[in-house]
């Protein structure tokens, strides 16, 4: 079996070195890096062109899913995995959005997460089994109420993202679009929703199942 090449990448070493070490106990599996940001994560992958990526999503500066972002675009031989706390059906969906590929929860067992890599590198996507029913129940319960409302999917995305307390600035970021384009498309997630403030559309996203 072709050698694997792994990039690992979370600002916490600890947590990586447990990880290499778990990883290591497959021969196929070759952890040849780690970092502690999507800065030497971008550089460490120009240089040596993993195979695969296993990121966290909060980084400091620049997120995991920034980080995805950049991989998909610039490195798109690079899979990406997930590998993290957050098990929110936003967060899954933002970075499957991104690019990344698989997605698992830092408690995930030894045998998923090599299931994991198996499936990704062979080109299928990945969400650990604890997580995936709910996830796909919530997805289709979404898709139900954005239709019903009129809203577009990246109207929806962008509900989401203000959900998670982001600036018009964060979110230009995040998607790579202008800040003008975000400001009309809140123009008209406003104008089509008929709300008069951000918690009236928290409210109105939780009660047409949006959120």
């Amino acid at each position: 079996m072709e050698t694997i090449k792994i990039l690992l990448v979370d600002d916490h070493d600890i947590v990586m070195d447990g990880i290499e070490s778990i990883l290591n106990e497959a021969t196929h599996l070759q952890v040849i890096g780690k970092a502690t940001s999507a800065a030497i994560a971008k550089a460490f992958i120009q240089k040596h062109q993993p195979d695969l990526v296993l990121t966290d999503i909060s980084m400091g500066t620049v997120s995991g899913l920034e980080l995805t972002r950049l991989i998909v675009q610039q490195f798109p031989l690079t899979k990406v995995i997930v590998l993290t706390m957050h098990d929110g059906v936003q967060h899954i969906s933002s970075l499957l959005d991104a690019g990344a590929t698989g997605y698992l929860l830092k408690n995930v067992k030894q045998e998923e997460l090599f299931t994991a890599i198996e499936q990704v590198m062979a080109g299928r996507q990945y969400i650990q089994q604890s997580i995936a029913a709910h996830y796909a129940r919530t997805i289709r319960k979404q898709g139900d109420a954005a239709r019903k409302s009129g809203l577009s999917p990246r109207e929806v995305e962008i509900i989401r993202l203000i959900a998670q307390e982001m600036t018009t600035a964060e979110i230009s970021r995040q998607l790579f679009l202008s800040e003008h384009t975000i400001e009309t498309h809140r123009k008209n997630i406003i104008r089509k929703t008929g709300v008069k403030s951000i918690i009236g559309l928290m409210n109105y996203a939780r009660e047409q199942g949006l959120l």
